[in-house]
């Protein structure tokens, strides 16, 4: 039973192996699906930047109008709230201007809907000794707070890591549904599965540069266009190998 096929053209004759084709289609399907991947995540996130730049005056004012929409939308968000422990948690490894530090949330209550709500008050410097963490002065008990819904992460990313604690602070490795089940258990109360980072300028706000995508479209467009390239290279090199000149005789 033959295992390959020839085609002859001219002085030029293409030989094509049954089990390098299979291998072929694979690769060139995998990196195409790839490169396709990349596309459809770059139009998503300029989705998500457009209904960013849309929704620029505050447009809700009670925790009972947001809805999966509304998170989906990075709806603005202006309530008047209270503080309910005085804990600050630190999130670790969030990076600004190429320095470490932690982003600081408050677990406060919503006075009109008496729900729960973590709010972001922005980035602040950490120290070289993870040990020493920065002092980092509570916000007023009962405060008014306006900013922009931020979906907390929906998969576990922490594993099996546990809220630490020291004195009136609790330091989280990074904030998923996982550590936000924890926060709940620790307080005994049960907390939005979103948060309210605060505007620039803000009461009680730190450093404030908020990334509302985790990496922009050009860049997705620049891993499309390389997952591309590789499919357009891997074929050029496939053909270069498979096609063979006819010698003259």
């Amino acid at each position: 039973m033959k295992h390959s096929v020839e085609y002859k053209f001219g002085r030029y004759r293409l030989t094509v192996n049954f089990w390098f084709l299979i291998l072929f289609l694979l690769v060139q399907t995998g990196l195409n699906e790839l490169g396709f991947w990349q596309l459809s995540r770059a139009q998503e996130k300029q989705v998500r930047l457009k209904k960013l730049a849309n929704n620029q005056r505050p447009e809700l004012t009670s925790l009972n109008q947001v809805d999966q929409k509304a998170i989906d939308d990075f709806v603005k968000l202006q309530i008047k709230v209270r503080l309910t422990e005085r804990v600050n948690l630190l999130v670790e490894n969030k990076i600004q201007n190429g320095e470490l530090g932690y982003h600081v949330l408050n677990l406060v209550q919503e006075l009109d809907s008496d729900r729960y709500l973590l709010v972001n008050r922005g980035w602040i410097q950490g120290r070289a000794d993870r040990n020493q963490l920065p002092q980092v002065k509570l916000p007023p008990t009962h405060w008014k707070v306006s900013g922009r819904i931020y979906q907390i992460n929906k998969q576990v990313l922490s594993g099996d890591a546990e809220l630490e604690s020291h004195g009136k602070i609790l330091r989280l490795p990074i904030l998923d549904v996982h550590m936000l089940s924890l926060l709940e258990r620790r307080f005994g109360l049960s907390v939005e599965p979103y948060l309210l980072r605060l505007d620039e300028n803000a009461i009680d706000s730190f450093a404030v540069d908020w990334a509302w995508v985790n990496m922009s479209p050009d860049k997705h467009l620049a891993y499309a266009f390389q997952w591309f390239g590789l499919s357009l290279a891997f074929l050029i090199i496939s053909l270069f190998v498979l096609i063979k000149k006819e010698s003259e005789e």
